[in-house]
């Protein structure tokens, strides 16, 4: 859960979003599926994202955004039915652009927001 006061959602959830990509680039891919509520992608899974979908190749290492100083490119939108925001997250590895996106959703619920990786994808 991910609590942001009004008027700030978008820092909240990027800062959110880098805590856990910061896990994500120390390759503790439990604890970084730990920092979500809900996830639709297993371990096995984040995983397979990061080798590209393909076995037999290393598994990606990703920058910790906090580190790294380059631009980053996110895209933040409200649901049109104001019941939260979606995320796509550029993820990079030497401050380089690796062609993978993170999206997450952020669900309104009571005072926050509840937090749903929903993939890790290339585009």
């Amino acid at each position: 859960m991910v609590y942001a006061e009004k008027g700030k959602e978008q820092e909240s959830f990027i800062a959110f979003i880098e805590h856990a990509l910061g896990i994500l680039s120390a390759e503790n891919y439990s604890s970084f599926l730990a920092q979500f509520d809900s996830s639709r992608l297993s371990e096995q899974d984040l995983i397979l994202a990061l080798r590209y979908l393909d076995e037999t190749r290393p598994v990606l290492k990703v920058d910790n955004p906090v580190l790294v100083t380059r631009y980053q490119e996110e895209c933040l939108a409200p649901f049109s039915d104001g019941g939260g925001f979606y995320l796509d997250y550029d993820l990079t590895t030497n401050g380089v652009g690796n062609d993978l996106t993170i999206q997450v959703e952020f669900l309104k619920e009571g005072d926050g927001y509840r937090v749903i990786l929903e993939d890790l994808h290339t585009l």
